[in-house]
């Protein structure tokens, strides 16, 4: 129950999933600036996108909220602004039509001007992500990029990236976030700052930040401590983090852990199971800091689900290892997989490489369970020296990237002699059913 409660709260991390066509239109960056007024019901967005073609085109499909009021989409050449024409061609689906003539190869900038519906109203929360697609994007693509955000006074704003700086005015707000690292989501949230508590910590190079509800600062200061115990972990055995802090934010609407670059968002039920110190939910999301929401697996492509969910599970075991001792690493390895042996091998497993979504209790348990079990057998094959050297260079060659499960194999085969090790790993990833010991 409680592996499948675990990817119940996980789940928002990756919801409408639609797989994206490939395309020779490459998003470099956004710089987004958003206004929002109380009682406006909406946010005014103006966003500059620069898109990089390989080929001539003449038109550009995005996934764009389809009750966004657009009011203008143009794109500059030769220092004039053009207007483009568009359609909305399906739910969320939008179609810019270059009729004025065929865009050869090239950088451009495009920049659309609309409101995103929030009913704001007199609420005091506003949590848009890359689900709302509140901005256009291309699903399987990352990209740097800038937020500026100015709200009433009062008001605090949180973002994925580094926070750059708050100007204040008489009667508002700025605040500018920024990734220079690509990430794959760019949550917003805003909030009245004087309905939530809040708590920092900074010791060396780690710096949280928690906004929070419902829990006392003992309880507060004890995730938190446990959140810099695993940075601390990652950090020493993979790479630096990515960004100046951590920012945990309490959310009621939902159950879930919700995880961007640089920030979590923890909902209630998950905030009172670490209360209780299960830790499970922090320790993992806390590792796709590293390999998830700092190295990015291919969206919709064959091997996604095993890097952005199974790896990043192995990498809070090793943690558990570090901390609790291995008699908690194996007891956490083998009862998850304890569940995958009551089918395994039978009508509904499926080999993890054929796995297009956890939408089921059989495979989230061979994500959770299979899945760390096969890594486990790959560590053990390639020794703990090579194994962390290993992971130690998929950080760095693929920070703020996307990684493909072949870009991954040919990092393993650099630890891997006589080709035993790629064997292993493609015989148990592609097949149903038990490895053997």
């Amino acid at each position: 129950m409680k592996i499948i409660k675990l990817f119940f709260l996980l789940s928002i991390v990756f919801n409408n999933t639609t797989l994206s066509q490939t395309s020779i239109v490459k998003i470099n960056s956004y710089d987004i600036d958003s206004k929002l007024s109380l009682n406006a019901g909406n946010i005014d967005i103006n966003v500059l996108c620069q898109i990089q073609t390989s080929d001539s085109i003449s038109s550009v499909q995005f996934i764009f909220n389809s009750e966004c009021n657009i009011y203008s989409i143009e794109y500059l050449e030769e220092g004039n602004w053009i207007s483009v024409p568009y359609k909305l061609n399906g739910k969320d689906s939008l179609l810019l039509l270059f009729n004025n003539g065929i865009l050869e190869a090239n950088k451009y900038l495009l920049r659309f001007n609309y409101s995103f519906p929030t009913n704001i109203l007199n609420d005091s929360l506003v949590i848009i992500d890359r689900g709302h697609r509140w901005y256009p994007l291309i699903l399987d693509q990352i990209a740097t990029f800038k937020v500026s955000c100015n709200v009433p006074k009062g008001y605090y704003v949180l973002a994925a990236g580094n926070l750059q700086s708050v100007n204040n005015y008489k009667d508002s707000t700025t605040f500018i976030w920024e990734s220079q690292s690509a990430v794959f989501k760019m949550p917003l949230i805003v909030f009245n700052s004087s309905q939530f508590k809040r708590a920092e910590f900074d010791s060396l190079d780690i710096s949280i930040g928690f906004y929070y509800l419902n829990a006392d600062s003992f309880e507060v200061s004890t995730i938190i401590n446990e959140a810099a115990k695993c940075i601390n972990y990652f950090s020493k055995n993979i790479g630096s983090y990515s960004y100046k802090k951590l920012t945990l934010f309490e959310v009621t609407q939902w159950e879930g852990i919700n995880t961007a670059s640089g920030l979590i968002m923890i909902g209630t039920q998950s905030l009172e199971m670490m209360k209780q110190k299960y830790y499970d939910g922090l320790n993992l999301t806390i590792a796709q800091q590293w390999i998830g929401a700092g190295v990015f697996a291919k969206y919709g492509a064959p091997g996604f689900w095993f890097l952005a969910l199974s790896l990043p599970h192995y990498l809070r075991l090793m943690y558990l290892q570090q901390t609790k001792g291995e008699e908690s690493f194996q007891e956490s390895l083998h009862k998850p997989l304890a569940k995958y042996k009551e089918f395994s091998g039978k009508e509904n497993d499926i080999p993890i490489m054929d796995i297009d979504s956890p939408n089921s209790r059989e495979k989230s348990i061979i994500l959770y369970g299979k899945g760390p079990y096969v890594i486990s057998k790959i560590q053990n094959a390639m020794g703990d020296e090579k194994w962390l050297l290993f992971l130690q260079n998929l950080y760095e060659s693929f920070r703020g990237k996307i990684l493909t499960y072949a870009e991954f194999e040919k990092q393993i085969s650099k630890y891997d002699e006589n080709g035993n090790i790629l064997t292993l790993l493609n015989k148990l990833i592609t097949q149903k059913g038990m490895p053997k010991d």
